[in-house]
């Protein structure tokens, strides 16, 4: 038994048999060792074959589990409908093994003299119309009954105040410290200016940097289109980037001081193979949407509407719908041809014939505006909010304090929290000194630090959400990484 206990780590090495050492005593261990191995393994075998067939006949019974193949034609159109992406092979997989489980519901059988179950209230009497089918029902005119549409899908309202606030009004609550409109033109106070460079670094980050493809930042499209073809840059697809101001009008019917001829905009050209195109511009849309719905307190404010022809182009608009009106904060336009903007030569008109072009143009100064009536149309609370992201100031201080505190304690929290300021700013994490209560609510700052005399003892402080109201512990040496973490 020893030796026997020695060689069974071997054993499960190999698949198909067993070493022995011919030793006269210890054969017939070894026999009845692997004979009982064997005889468990053909067990196991068995057994499996057996739960096979048994997955068979249930799937033979229900019509098959063969998994269907869908097109990318119907994989699109599916994204629409649905608002669901299938990029992955995943979601595609999923996607087929969710058609053939339906599809077994084909086979299953109906008793034709049971009645329907039409409500579950069996045992009262519910007087119902008759079910009369019209065929000359359009479906716009069903969607006409809906407040707010999201495609083709109703949208439970907002909110369900009667008391419709106006645009004057809710800056009046936002105050001049964050944005103003005077005669023709947007007025930025202290925290308004960086909420907007906040919003713009945000911006850049996700649509220049983060794409798969490249991004060139250009000042006019011809020349940088020249530029890159000079160089062999301009393999499919690429971008252009755009940073400046639109002397387009927008949202001209919202305002009552007039129309603001212009307005800062971040624009992105994106240049794409004929056969990609439609792909891309449904996939801008979606993520593009996405993208102001994660920065807002009410994603359902921010929807796409519905596609009209502006000079003969596809334009679709993002806007963010209020009681007072819709703020229009991107537009994105497909391109089916690119000719004029490249520079013409024989050697490419065929090449270019076969490139288009989705542009979206998102305003930054509307974009603020927008984000910040989100923010102060919150139901149920006086408190308004921001994305943490795009706050003007990430962190500010308290000092706790306690009974028997000397001069030299205050001093030394004072310095203390100097050095966790200069610790978060080091780390680029903005923050501001004050004292007033008054003053985190009107720069809406998301993190309050508290630091009291033990936390010069043992180096732990308490961070409070200022959104949920709660407090977590968190030690000096975490603080950064703790803080970065709920910025990202």
């Amino acid at each position: 038994m020893t030796l026997l206990r020695r060689i069974k780590p071997a054993y499960r090495l190999f698949d198909e048999g067993v070493i022995f050492l011919r030793r006269s005593n210890a054969v017939p261990s070894f026999r009845t060792f692997n004979s009982s191995t064997v005889l468990a393994r053909q067990q196991q075998q068995q057994k499996s074959e057996n739960n096979n067939e048994v997955k068979d006949n249930n799937d033979s019974r229900f019509g098959g589990d063969k998994r269907s193949s869908i097109d990318e034609a119907t994989i699109r159109r599916l994204e629409r409908l649905a608002l669901v992406g299938f990029e992955f092979k995943q979601s595609k997989r999923v996607l087929e093994e969710a058609i053939a489980f339906a599809e077994r519901l084909r086979t299953v059988h109906i008793d034709e003299t049971v009645r329907p179950m039409y409500s579950t209230l069996e045992n009262d009497c519910i007087h119902l119309r008759d079910d009369v089918v019209r065929h000359d029902v359009d479906r716009r005119e069903i969607l006409r009954n809906a407040a707010v549409l999201e495609g083709e899908y109703f949208v439970a309202p907002l909110t369900t105040s009667k008391k419709k606030e106006s645009l004057e009004a809710i800056l009046k609550t936002v105050g001049s410290h964050f944005l103003s409109l005077s005669e023709r033109m947007f007025v930025y106070g202290p925290q308004g200016k960086l909420l907007l460079r906040n919003l713009e670094e945000h911006w850049f980050s996700h649509c220049v940097t983060m794409p798969h493809y490249n991004v060139f930042p250009c000042d006019t499209i011809a020349d940088t289109l020249q530029q890159l073809r000079n160089n062999s840059m301009d393999m499919l697809p690429f971008a252009l980037v755009t940073l400046g101001t639109s002397k387009s009008v927008w949202n001209e019917s919202l305002l009552s001081v007039g129309k603001i001829p212009s307005h800062r905009i971040a624009k992105i050209n994106v240049f794409v193979d004929a056969s990609d195109s439609k792909d891309l511009l449904h996939k801008k849309q979606r993520e593009r949407k996405v993208w102001w719905r994660k920065l807002v307190q009410h994603p359902s404010r921010f929807v796409l509407a519905e596609a009209k022809k502006t000079r003969n182009l596809d334009v679709t608009e993002i806007e963010a719908q209020f009681p007072f009106g819709n703020i229009i904060v991107e537009t994105i336009t497909y391109y089916p041809g690119v000719r004029k903007l490249y520079p013409q030569t024989e050697n490419n008109k065929d090449n270019v014939m076969d490139v288009h072009m989705v542009e979206h143009i998102a305003s930054m100064d509307w974009g603020c505006l927008a984000l910040l009536c989100d923010s102060h149309m919150l139901n149920k609370s006086t408190r308004a909010y921001i994305h943490p992201m795009l706050c003007p100031y990430k962190i500010t201080f308290h000092i706790g304090k306690q009974d028997n505190e000397t001069d030299t304690d205050i001093e030394d929290l004072n310095r203390f929290v100097l050095y966790l300021n200069n610790m978060l700013r080091t780390k680029g994490i903005s923050t501001i000194l004050t004292n007033t209560e008054q003053i985190v609510e009107m720069c809406l700052i998301p993190y309050v630090v508290s630091v009291d005399k033990t936390s010069l003892k043992n180096g732990v402080v308490h961070v409070k959400s200022r959104s949920t109201t709660l407090s977590e512990a968190v030690h000096i040496t975490d603080l950064v990484k703790y803080v970065s973490l709920r910025f990202s």
